[in-house]
């Protein structure tokens, strides 16, 4: 009889704990606001030469120097890739002055129109059980 009151008890607290997790789950999903940086957008510029150090620094002032570009530069071997604020400049536009500012040879990455129509989520598949869940909580709220 003791036994079966322990095992009670040990069944009804993790009941107890899956449905305040369960509640917790419920409530973030719910009260999730909008991304605040949604207008960030990373692009690309491939050049015909791995860059040096000094080169490195260099393409780092001068793009640091345009407007709408952050500070998130990323250099490595002959790519750069940079976040910029789409509001305020677009890649073609950075770019151009990138290129007006140096006598560099190098090509703007454009995505293939096959990959640029896709609307692609890093953590959850559209048709997956974990999407579908957020949706019907946030329709519910």
């Amino acid at each position: 009889m003791r036994i079966n009151k322990k095992i009670k008890i040990f069944l009804l607290s993790i009941l107890g704990i899956f449905v305040l997790l369960f509640a917790i789950l419920v409530y973030h999903i719910a009260n999730a606001r909008p991304i605040e940086n949604a207008t960030i957008q990373i692009s690309r510029i491939d050049f015909d030469k791995p860059f040096d150090s000094l080169s490195t620094i260099l393409i780092k002032e001068q793009l640091h120097s345009i407007k709408g570009v952050k500070s998130d530069i990323i250099v490595k071997n002959n790519v750069v890739v940079y976040f910029h604020d789409n509001q305020i400049v677009n890649s073609k536009k950075v770019y151009t002055e990138l290129m007006n500012k140096g006598d560099y040879n190098a090509k703007r990455f454009i995505l293939p129109a096959s990959l640029a129509n896709n609307q692609v989520c890093p953590v959850m598949k559209k048709d997956g059980f974990k999407y579908k869940f957020s949706k019907f909580i946030q329709s519910i709220f």
